[in-house]
């Protein structure tokens, strides 16, 4: 593992795999290391396909720092340590609403060369704000399990039953553990579904981009990976066949080296 210090002194820690054009993974709410071996795999396939392959942990989880307040603006200054650590230049990876940090960052001058989204969480007009509100509310009150359990069952739309199996699995209290940042994903979120104008907001993301999407995954995230990719200037579309809201490496990495590639 090794360490960055982003511009407002906070540590970041990643892994980094491999030799070659650099590309750096961006998870989503809840992901980090500890508890996401599939993307630790697919980073490793990466980096033996000739490609400097990087993981991190974002600020809030795992060892990586937490300096308040948070705002996008600094996950964005974070993944400009890291782009700066590989070179100064990289393509952004992200997953689900990690989107929302690798589209600020590609709209600055960080070095982003190019963008792979897969399945942004992103519908035009939807209002969180309510649960905002609520997540906020359980977190002041140290409530961190309850805020984990209304983010899947409410937010997301997980049945009960499901959250209540997640619950009693052994890494369950390490994923409560980034509770807090449940709120800053979905402010995050929250910010472009209720932007009225995409086109407008990624205007200048001319960088080549490619969105993908499952077949076998929540309802409405075909529809919104169409919407992001129409939204941007320079985007391809693409769907992973009997892949769900979390690709397989082996599903995931042979389309992202053709993109690299490409």
């Amino acid at each position: 593992m090794s360490t960055v210090t982003s511009a407002d002194g906070t540590l970041i820690d990643y892994d980094r795999h491999g030799d070659g054009p650099a590309v750096v993974f961006i998870g989503g709410a809840t992901q980090f290391r500890a508890i996401d071996p599939r993307t630790a795999e697919a980073v490793k396939r990466l980096g033996d396909e000739g490609f400097t392959a990087v993981n991190y942990d974002r600020r809030g989880r795992g060892p990586s720092g937490d300096t308040a307040p948070w705002s996008l603006d600094r996950e964005v200054e974070d993944v400009a340590a890291l782009i700066e650590a590989v070179g100064g230049a990289a393509t952004l990876y992200s997953s689900s609403s990690g989107a929302t940090v690798a589209l600020a960052a590609a709209t600055a001058d960080v070095g982003v060369t190019a963008l792979a989204l897969y399945e942004p969480p992103f519908f035009a007009g939807v209002d969180q704000a309510h649960h905002i509100d609520v997540l906020r509310g359980l977190l002041a009150e140290g409530r961190n399990e309850d805020a984990m359990r209304y983010n899947m069952s409410t937010v997301i739309g997980v049945p009960a039953e499901i959250v209540d199996g997640m619950a009693a699995e052994p890494w369950w209290p390490t994923m409560i553990s980034v509770a807090p940042t449940l709120v800053y994903d979905l402010s995050a979120v929250h910010e472009i579904n209720t932007d009225p104008d995409w086109r407008a907001r990624w205007a200048d993301v001319t960088v080549p981009a490619i969105v993908y999407s499952g077949d076998r995954t929540f309802p409405g995230m075909p529809e919104a990976a169409d919407a992001t990719a129409a939204a941007l200037p320079n985007a391809a579309r693409r769907i992973l066949p009997g892949q769900d809201h979390g690709p397989s490496p082996d599903a995931l990495i042979p389309v992202l080296v053709e993109f690299l590639r490409g």
